[in-house]
């Protein structure tokens, strides 16, 4: 909205339980070193065991004005424009408003969590540094875990596939709108049992938890099936596991390499 703040939050409440809180970013460009937020939405929920409140115990949806104009190709993707952005406040203007909401999660959660978590840590880490490893929930993660064979694993796919937008109003690729697609896909796993967890430490740990990777994305054998190359080329596998780079960049990938060579590098 040219020359107006679109922002809002919900009061906190004093609730116990556990705290999650759910976001979303919509950014200037695909790239986590250089890409800037321009809109943020948090939504912190309270539960109890696996039973949340409604409609949530904190709520900031706000656009944000980057450093830099939105390219276009972002714009297509999200519809948000500079002249939307005009009169928005600056990250680090919404991070008073941001801190309350993560100073009470216990976890937090995302569709691809690391994407986001690496532009907030970089833009607000004042207010996301204190998110460690241990507290993060990723539905994409998830997804990967419950629904292997599944052709799309995106979060518009898995909203068409479980009709996880029933009740939820808004846009896709909008900050809040997808915000709550993430906690209704998230309480579709932990309300119906999927994941096998019995609290969210248990979800969290599965989140993190190595996936198997079916083909490869990089190098000569880009696009060919991991367990075939196991299987005819053994010492490509082998080179592979010794570069220090694989686990950095790609830890699944490690883990199922590993796997392959019961354990042997």
């Amino acid at each position: 909205m040219s020359g107006e703040l679109d922002l809002f939050a919900g009061a906190l409440s004093s609730s116990g339980g556990t705290q999650v809180l759910y976001l979303d970013t919509e950014t200037t460009g695909a790239d986590p070193e250089t890409a800037e937020i321009c809109e943020l939405a948090l939504l912190l929920v309270s539960y109890d065991g696996f039973e949340g409140t409604q409609p949530g115990d904190g709520l900031l949806q706000t656009l944000v004005r980057p450093s830099q104009p939105v390219p276009p190709e972002a714009s297509a993707v999200h519809h948000i424009t500079n002249r939307m952005l005009e009169g928005s406040p600056s990250v680090a203007e919404i991070a008073g408003l941001a801190r309350p909401l993560v100073d009470r999660a216990d976890y937090v959660s995302a569709h691809n969590l690391a994407y986001d978590l690496s532009i907030l840590r970089r833009q607000l880490p004042d207010v996301f540094g204190r998110v460690t490893s241990d507290m993060e929930i990723d539905s994409l993660r998830l997804a990967r875990h419950l629904w292997p064979a599944i052709p799309s694993h995106s979060l518009q796919a898995l909203r068409y596939r479980y009709e996880l937008d029933a009740g939820i109003e808004g846009d896709a690729h909008r900050a809040l709108f997808d915000t709550r697609l993430v906690r209704a896909l998230v309480e579709r796993v932990v309300t119906t049992g999927l994941a096998g967890c019995s609290d969210w430490a248990a979800l969290a740990e599965l989140s993190r938890s190595p996936l198997d990777i079916q083909t490869f994305t990089f190098g000569k054998y880009r696009g060919k099936l991991v367990e075939d190359i196991a299987a005819e080329d053994a010492d490509y596998i082998r080179w592979l596991l010794r570069q220090k780079w694989l686990t950095e960049e790609y830890p699944d990938l490690y883990h199922t390499l590993l796997k392959k060579l019961g354990g042997r590098k």
